[in-house]
């Protein structure tokens, strides 16, 4: 991949002041289910390369899926083409150089981020059967959920896949650095339903580096203890209550608010409520929030980001004061500030700053989700939402259906339904008032549950 990224390299920096070539090479083995049967197995190995150049602070982009010299030298002359036509970006500070030896970060590949099995599993000859054996494993665990007297569940769609992605990036500045990792997710949806025909869904998954790490039985049981418990929901009444959030919930709500909030781009285009607020108090002193590109076993953690630049550990919340924002080089050099390595990116798009493993630390008490519960005397358990991709970045108001949502009554739990709830993300944050210590990474978030002091419930 390097020598033939090294070609268009030598063809764009020949007519442009600075060049960047970004490829991407992915191996992904999937499967679908429908109810129980097999519906959809797909193997599939896929290649891209961008092109980026910069011609006196005008910046061309574009990309091509094709490792051949015509098409990497029509893809380095349509980027050209593009930069020429380009307005001047006087913001632009030039393409990231290798790390200095006096720098205080350097590249580390993360530890347990490749795992052989997985490997050979997408290059085995039985990789499809070990594919539909994990999601068997699933489905036995469904049924080893015992419920109670009345209750049928059965399985509507589950999926599996396994993948191996590398990256690699080279710039004109003398950066060359590549990565690999692999990754393996499951999850499943079940329906619940009981004598009188009510029906009730419950969802579950997983996304790991490592297959070893994913109990594909606890997920099939877990489904179905989700839906099962939610059968016989009643109403709640209009009111300002306490909520526990489980980790899904709070992935499902910081990926639309808090994330975009605290990336540069949108702080410094004021499309974010934190613009000018560095070194105030955001949230609750018991909260501090991390964005660690470093952590082992890390969904997203690398040895560099999508420009080339170190992970690494960056604080933007501690106690409750805001600390930094996410940046890429482009954003970093807007505000003057060393990148943060979190430049997200594919082959097909230019590079913005994006989360990596966004972690929820406890600066205070923690606790189990048991003894969150049992001390409130009246409040809501909140096992996801549904429509946070409606909140507003700018504002942080959200309004959200309550999925599989729990009442509490004197640290006793009750199903309920037809419930949603209305705030704001600032607000919920410096609401915080207890931290689990159930830690889980979902997606890009590594959070425990988390409970606030009072928010609005609508039925």
């Amino acid at each position: 991949m390097f020598e033939f990224m090294r070609r268009g390299l030598k063809m764009a920096s020949e007519s442009c002041d600075q060049a960047e070539i970004y490829g991407e090479q992915g191996d992904i083995l999937s499967v679908d289910l429908e109810r129980e049967e097999v519906k959809k197995i797909k193997h599939v190995k896929s290649t891209g390369i961008g092109v980026r150049v910069v011609l006196s602070n005008k910046i061309g982009f574009s990309y091509t899926t094709a490792l051949e010299n015509r098409k990497i030298e029509e893809c380095v002359a349509h980027a050209i083409k593009q930069a020429r036509v380009s307005e001047q970006d006087a913001y632009f500070s030039g393409l990231p150089k290798p790390v200095s030896e006096l720098s205080r970060y350097s590249y580390k590949k993360p530890a347990k981020t490749i795992d052989k099995r997985i490997v050979d599993l997408l290059r085995g000859g039985s990789g499809s059967e070990d594919a539909i054996s994990y999601c068997n494993e699933m489905l036995s665990g469904m049924k080893e959920y015992e419920v109670r007297k009345g209750i049928q569940c059965r399985p509507t769609e589950g999926s599996f896949a396994a993948a191996l992605d590398e990256n690699y990036i080279l710039n004109s500045e003398g950066i060359e650095m590549s990565d690999a990792g692999t990754y393996v997710s499951a999850g499943i949806t079940v329906v619940a339903s009981e004598d009188d025909g009510e029906e009730i869904p419950g969802y579950e998954s997983e996304v790991r580096r490592m297959l070893a790490e994913i109990d594909f039985g606890w997920i099939g049981r877990e489904a179905v203890r989700i839906a099962a418990e939610s059968l016989g929901g009643r109403g709640l009444k209009i009111k300002k209550l306490p909520l526990v959030f489980s980790p899904r919930a709070v992935q499902s709500l910081l990926a639309y608010t808090l994330i975009p909030q605290v990336s540069a781009e949108n702080v410094q285009r004021r499309q974010s409520p934190y613009h000018g607020k560095k070194g105030e108090e955001i949230a609750s002193e018991i909260l501090t929030i991390v964005d660690d590109g470093t952590m082992p076993s890390g969904v997203n953690s690398r040895s560099m980001d999508g420009e080339g630049v170190p992970s690494q550990s960056t604080t933007i919340v501690e106690k409750g004061v805001l600390k930094n924002f996410l940046y890429d080089s482009y954003t970093a050099g807007k505000d003057q500030v060393e990148s943060t390595g979190n430049a997200v990116r594919s082959f097909d798009n230019l590079p913005a700053p994006g989360a990596t493993n966004f972690i929820l630390k406890e600066g205070g008490r923690s606790a189990s989700q048991e003894e969150i519960i049992g001390e409130i005397r009246e409040g809501l358990f909140i096992n996801d939402v549904i429509g946070a991709h409606t909140a507003s970045r700018a504002s942080g108001d959200f309004s959200v259906v309550a999925q599989n949502a729990f009442g509490i009554k004197e640290g006793s739990l009750f199903p309920v339904k037809h419930v949603m709830i209305a705030g704001n993300m600032q607000e919920l944050l410096k609401h915080v008032e207890m931290i689990g210590r159930d830690t889980r990474q979902i997606y890009n978030v590594v959070s425990p549950s988390i409970r606030v002091s009072e928010m609005q419930v609508i039925s």
